[in-house]
C-alpha cells in the first residue's frame, strides 16, 4: 500500500467512509423495522386481552378460586374460554387467569388456562389454587397494575421457556381491589433474536471496515 499515491489513498478512504455509512444506514433501518413489529404488537395485545376478558366474570373467577379444583364446572368453563382463545388468536402462545396477591413479592395464585398449559402446569405439580412465582418483571407489571387498577403491558422479557410481550388486565372485587388478572403472552423471541442478528452483523462489518481503513493509511 505505501505504493499508492495520497490522492488514491484518500479516494479508497472517501469509499470506505460511504461503505460505512451505508452499512450503518442499513443496519439501523432493519433494527428500527423489527422494534416497530414489536411495538405493533403491544396494543394488538392490549386490545384482545380487553375483548377476551369480557367474557369472563369476576364471580366466575372467585367460584374457581374457592373450588381449588381444575375438575369444577366453572373451572372447565374457564379452560374451555381458552381453548377457545388460542384456536382464534393464533399469533399469541398463552392466555390464563392468576390472583393477584403477589405472596412474597413474586408469588401469583395460579386459577385458569388452557388445558395444554395446565395440563403443563399440572405435570410439574401446579395445581388450581397454588402459588406460582412470577419473573420479578413481570411480578413488578403486576404491581403496576395493581396500583393503577388498569390494563398494563410489560416490555419484552425473557425466562427460561423464551421471550415474551405480556399483557395483565385486572379485575376488582366488590370494595375496588385488584384480586385477579387477566394475562395474555405473546412470542416476541424471533423479533428480538432478529434485532440481536442485526447488530451483531453491522457491528461485525463495521470492525472489518475500521481495519481496512487503519490498514489503507499505513
Amino acid at each position: 500500500m505505501g505504493a499508492l499515491s495520497a490522492k488514491t489513498k484518500w479516494i479508497l478512504f472517501v469509499c470506505l467512509i460511504m461503505a460505512t455509512a451505508v452499512v450503518i444506514a442499513v443496519g439501523a433501518v432493519r433494527y428500527a423495522d423489527t422494534k416497530e413489529v414489536i411495538s405493533r404488537i403491544a396494543p394488538d395485545a392490549r386490545r384482545t386481552a380487553e375483548a377476551w376478558s369480557k367474557g369472563i366474570t369476576k364471580e366466575e373467577i372467585k367460584k374457581v378460586i374457592q373450588s381449588k379444583s381444575r375438575d369444577s364446572k366453572a373451572a372447565r368453563k374457564l379452560e374451555e374460554h381458552f381453548n377457545r382463545l388460542s384456536r382464534c388468536e393464533p399469533q399469541l402462545t398463552h392466555g390464563y387467569i392468576f390472583g393477584a396477591e403477589l405472596k412474597n413479592g413474586t408469588d401469583t395464585r395460579f386459577v385458569a388456562a388452557s388445558t395444554g398449559l395446565a395440563d403443563a402446569a399440572e405435570k410439574k405439580g401446579l395445581e388450581t389454587g397454588d402459588f406460582y412465582t412470577q419473573p420479578a418483571n413481570i411480578a413488578n407489571v403486576i404491581e403496576e397494575m395493581k396500583k393503577k387498577k388498569t390494563t398494563i403491558i410489560s416490555k419484552p422479557y425473557s425466562d427460561d421457556y423464551g421471550t415474551w410481550l405480556t399483557v395483565v388486565k385486572p379485575y376488582l372485587d366488590e370494595n375496588g381491589e385488584v384480586f385477579a388478572y387477566y394475562g395474555i403472552d405473546y412470542d416476541v423471541k424471533p423479533y428480538v433474536n432478529y434485532q440481536r442478528k442485526v447488530l451483531l452483523m453491522t457491528g461485525s462489518i463495521l470492525l472489518v471496515l475500521l481495519l481496512a481503513v487503519i490498514f489503507l493509511m499505513m
